[in-house]
């Protein structure tokens, strides 16, 4: 458990957000928290991987609040990403352990199955994630625990009549719900209802229904850690699970109990760490401590459904546009191209920024606490900057990188892939940039959720009126540009919508310093063009040394900066001050 810290809090007069006043605003700590590490890095692991108890909700009403959720941010990202990449890798491992322990037909079941589990999962979801960790930390610091508390245990009630209902018709009602999806003229319902109807899905029907009912507790419980910046648990208990997983699945393999063992231990695995989130939960479930105030559930629904549309455009709906167009106008091999190259750059933009997944969101709402435009600006402002720092060098290395990255990963016969790897995560980069998510999840917080419905719908119709156009003459090329636009359009309409709300305005100068040193450091591969997969390892050594130091000679980073975390974690300004301009 994290160590008490004693808050001196400050009256309830609105924050300053003026240039002179933000200068030597500080939360006051006692001693205890002096005590602590000073190193950044090490401060931020010792802070979120403390002994683990029961989650006491300790977070001060008002801007004490706030600030404390702040301060926590650093922290729950570092571990979330570390999370997000052992997750990454471990599912690897068993897709590694599956292709050489079962035959293709059952791995090709194994597939059927997962992609099943996966499309119910999604369907189930309706945003409730995104709203748990949009609403929960805004309740927890303006209205107390017991307000927080009543919200998450709304939700919870209502995801399990869903998943009650769920698991009815999973169990009852499978080949109606088929007909329903098939009866729906769109790309996305064709696949449910073809997957649906699969043989596969029939056999292993108990243990995806088990799994989905586990998924979506599981689910739910991680976005309340996420809100309230306590991450350490997901990973403990997330960690262990996958770990646990990968060494009992090899043993019920190697005995020749084949893929149904291994999705009865998903299933089994995720509803026990959904169980240990619940009981280290308890203090926060069961309270009533301060239930001031009852949020409705009207902006909360409104919210999720939004947030559950736009997952299902961005993160579904428009590749399988796109692959339906290559399959009506393009050679087969398009379709393969097209994959790899959309597979690795997606790969490419979100490696070292996943573990802002909830994260993100947590702190731009804790930062709204009070209408805080100013300071809710400020955090949009950094997180935009942090992702850009983190995503785009690699973007960067990819592009410069791209032909030599696909023959090395996929073999000679993806090179033309190298083209279209290049081509797409051009666009990528100018969306990531832009702040891709951050911008979403700034207009969830500010309760404009319905305009990021709308940028979807018209990013909808780019993809496709730009696919009818171009896929026939261009093929796997035609159809990433179509994708590429599409995204750039939806996140430049979200910016738009927020540009009069925010103070702060998009950090242009720092984005262009950070593309400059990087794309400098990534010179040497222009001009040695290394092949080989060492020499591609020893070359992103290379790039990762001299960006640094291009970093030290441009310096992104503005004295407004360094005094803007010297609030949230001092222990870092005495690193990042080679990074930052005098004045």
């Amino acid at each position: 458990m994290l160590r008490p810290v004693r808050l001196k809090k400050f009256g309830p007069e609105r924050e300053d957000d003026s240039a002179e006043n933000r200068e030597g605003k500080r939360l006051s700590v006692e001693h205890e928290e002096l005590n602590a590490p000073s190193s950044g890095v090490l401060r931020a692991i010792t802070y979120t991987l403390g002994p683990i108890a029961p989650v006491e909700v300790d977070v001060p009403p008002g801007e004490t609040g706030a600030h404390l959720l702040l301060k926590r941010t650093p922290g729950s990202y570092l571990i979330n990403q570390v999370y997000g990449l052992w997750v990454y890798a471990s599912l690897f491992l068993l897709t590694i352990l599956l292709t050489h322990r079962v035959s293709v037909a059952d791995y090709a079941a194994y597939t059927v199955a997962a992609a099943a589990f996966n499309t119910i999962a999604y369907v189930v979801a309706f945003g409730m994630e995104d709203a748990t960790t949009t609403f929960v930390p805004r309740l927890i610091s303006e209205y107390g625990q017991g307000s927080a508390a009543s919200l998450v245990r709304r939700l919870l009630l209502i995801r399990l009549l869903v998943l009650a209902a769920t698991l009815t018709v999973l169990f009852f009602c499978l080949p109606w719900l088929a007909t329903l999806f098939a009866l729906i003229p769109t790309p996305l319902t064709a696949n449910i209802a073809s997957g649906l109807r699969s043989p596969d899905l029939q056999v292993h029907i108990a243990p995806i229904a088990v799994w989905v009912l586990a998924n979506g507790l599981f689910s739910l419980l991680n976005a309340v850690y996420a809100a309230i910046m306590r991450m350490k648990i997901v990973f403990i208990v997330g960690g262990l699970g996958q770990l646990f997983l990968l060494g009992v699945g090899f043993l019920t393999l190697q005995l020749g109990w084949g893929i149904t063992s291994i999705l009865w231990l998903q299933a089994i695995i995720t509803l026990v760490g959904a169980l240990a989130f619940a009981v280290w939960l308890t203090p926060l479930l069961l309270s009533t401590r301060g239930e001031a105030y009852r949020q409705p559930l009207g902006p909360v629904f409104r919210l999720g459904f939004s947030a559950w549309f736009t997952n299902l455009v961005s993160n579904a709906l428009l590749k399988q546009i796109s692959l339906l167009l290559l399959i009506a106008y393009a050679a087969p091999t398009a379709q393969a191209y097209f994959n790899v190259s959309f597979q690795l750059t997606d790969g490419a933009n979100l490696l070292l920024v996943s573990g802002f997944g909830g994260v993100g969101v947590a702190a731009l709402a804790a930062a709204f606490v009070g209408n805080n435009y100013g300071r809710l600006s400020r955090i949009w402002q950094t997180l935009i900057k942090i992702e850009t720092l983190l995503s785009a060098p690699g973007l960067i290395f990819c592009l410069f990188n791209a032909h030599n990255l696909v023959v090395a990963l996929y073999g000679v016969k993806y090179e033309p892939a190298g083209n279209l790897f290049a081509l797409f995560i051009s666009l990528n980069l100018v969306v990531r940039v832009l702040g891709m998510t951050i911008h979403q999840s700034t207009l969830y917080v500010v309760n404009k959720a319905r305009m990021v419905v709308l940028a979807q719908w018209v990013g909808l119709f780019v993809v496709l009126g730009l696919g009818f156009w171009l896929v026939p003459q261009w093929g796997a090329a035609g159809a990433l540009i179509a994708d590429g636009a599409s995204r750039l359009v939806t996140y430049s309409l979200m910016l738009a919508f927020l540009w009069r709300d925010l103070p702060e305005k998009y950090p242009l100068g720092y984005t262009l310093r950070v593309l400059l040193a990087t794309a400098l450091a990534a010179v040497p591969v222009l001009i040695f063009h290394p092949t080989s997969k060492s020499l591609v390892v020893v070359f992103a050594i290379l790039f990762v040394i001299l960006s640094v130091v291009m970093l030290m000679i441009i310096r992104p980073l503005s004295k407004k900066d360094i005094d803007m975390l010297e609030e949230v974690r001092p222990g870092l300004t005495r690193y990042l001050r080679r990074f930052a301009r005098a004045t």
